[in-house]
């Protein structure tokens, strides 16, 4: 199953008790992510995909539209 960027979105968006969220959006500078918050996403996007993202790639990894595209290229 490919990735989802509206289902990653809600994901985030839980994660962080956020109403809104656009892939434009920084996780840390404008969602006020913080380290646990990081972990807790990438957790269940991981989850949610049965998909495991390598560690040399999250610090990559600064905008939602990051995470949609490295979601959506490991389950493609």
């Amino acid at each position: 199953m490919t990735a989802d960027a509206e289902v990653v979105i809600q994901l985030v968006a839980a994660q962080l008790g956020v109403s809104s969220v656009r892939e434009s959006d920084r996780i840390v500078e404008d969602l006020g992510a913080e380290s646990m918050d990081i972990v807790n996403i990438i957790a269940a996007v991981e989850e949610r995909y049965a998909i495991c993202f390598d560690e040399a790639e999250l610090p990559d990894i600064s905008t939602v539209g990051d995470l949609i595209a490295l979601a959506v290229r490991l389950t493609a």
